[in-house]
């Protein structure tokens, strides 16, 4: 594939040149047999663990898991983990050794487990279809949709908690397709959820690394987020942070499988991986992080106001080019530093204007569902977060809606 002059795709972001050197050049053994290996992952941990304001927690007996794997992995590994399987193996036959083993259902009563979904984008509201997908009959779901142009509808969330008392409460703090930020609506949420004992499960992939992520104060109990975004590393690993609350409801489900939380628990202690690692990717991710956010997270503030400012700057030439945000005016306070989510002019669509821009060697985001046609974003992330690289961006696509 060609290479683009500007990338801003809303990720997976682009791998800065001295990671792709370090992924294409560096020779990796058996990562589970190498001391060097166990120390990055313990190193990522302990960076990460301030990156995310995960000490508090941490003390308490929570711990992060790295698995091998896209973000998918860890979101799904989180509710196949938490929520638990139905079924039980029965025997059947008359007791010889031919007898077989069935799947019977658990007596209701062990059984039943609310969800309840939380969102106001594709993400958010997505997370219902994955807990159907599951196909688990104990599962009871329930969903608190919002508009995807519209703040979380927090009074209903808070008092559907109070009410139904779910077990699980899922939300995404950064819905990548329309560029929302949900820092307000995830915090009181997860105030909400702490009362009521509910686990509260939290996408922060798109926002962690970009702006400031408090998972202890936030009271997020699975915190789910890949390499990809802010960190510019491949797509490679997905991070999940547990509390303690959560390992104990993890204890009791018991699933062991590829995506598995549980095989993680015990890693601090002993140093096992439950399978071979990606010892390239951690040793990559463990050089991004401490080029990125330093040593001892000492830069952190200064990579969250390059955020701030790169996104501030695409959102006044977008407005100087009379071209409208997804999130302006009185709803100005929902977008995220990571992204600028913008709307299609009326007189062209987003097929045409993706076009356009790819032949000038710009690649900017299109969006999913309900606003695939009705908006365009710019993915201003990580390595991304770059004022030269948005302003060329932004110049070629200001030609465009003049021509």
């Amino acid at each position: 594939m060609e290479q683009p002059k500007a990338h801003l795709v809303p990720g997976p972001t682009v791998v800065p040149r001295y990671l792709q050197d370090r992924y294409a050049n560096t020779f990796y053994g058996s990562g589970d047999l190498e001391p060097e290996c166990i120390q990055a992952y313990k190193d990522c941990c302990a960076s990460l663990e301030k990156l995310l304001s995960f000490e508090a927690e941490k003390a308490r007996g929570g711990s992060i898991a790295i698995m091998s794997g896209e973000g998918m992995v860890g979101l799904w590994g989180g509710l196949k983990s938490i929520i638990p399987w139905p079924f039980r193996y029965a025997a059947q036959g008359n007791g010889n050794d031919n007898a077989e083993a069935v799947l019977q259902m658990m007596p209701e009563s062990e059984a039943k487990y609310k969800v309840l979904c939380v969102g106001n984008g594709r993400y958010g509201c997505g997370m219902i279809d994955m807990v159907k997908s599951l196909r688990y009959p104990n599962i009871e779901v329930r969903a608190v949709e919002s508009a995807w142009d519209q703040p979380v509808d927090v009074d209903h969330a808070v008092a559907c908690i109070q009410d139904w008392k779910p077990d699980l409460v899922t939300m995404v703090h950064c819905d990548t397709p329309t560029g929302a930020l949900n820092t307000d609506a995830v915090r009181i949420v997860g105030e909400a959820c702490s009362h009521s004992n509910a686990l509260f499960y939290v996408d922060v992939v798109s926002s962690a690394g970009a702006v400031p992520v408090d998972i202890s104060s936030w009271n997020i109990d699975i915190g789910l987020l890949g390499t990809q975004k802010a960190f510019s590393c491949e797509p490679s690993l997905a991070i999940v942070t547990v509390s303690a609350k959560a390992w104990k409801q993890i204890d009791k489900v018991g699933y062991t499988g590829y995506d598995a939380l549980l095989p993680f628990k015990c890693f601090p202690q002993n140093g096992l991986f439950p399978y071979t690692p990606l010892w390239s990717s951690l040793d990559a991710l463990h050089v991004q992080l401490k080029t990125t956010f330093g040593e001892r997270n000492e830069r952190v503030q200064e990579v969250y106001e390059r955020h701030e400012k790169v996104a501030k700057y695409c959102r006044d030439r977008i407005r100087k080019m009379g071209l409208t945000l997804w999130w302006d005016e009185d709803l100005s306070s929902l977008s995220a530093a990571s992204v600028t989510a913008i709307r299609v002019p009326a007189n062209t669509t987003w097929e045409v204007l993706d076009k356009k821009l790819r032949k000038e060697g710009v690649i900017m985001g299109g969006s999913y569902g309900q606003t695939e046609n009705a908006l365009f974003r710019i993915g201003h992330m990580g390595s991304q977060a770059d004022l030269q690289i948005v302003s060329y961006a932004l110049d070629v696509l200001e030609k465009i809606v003049n021509q």
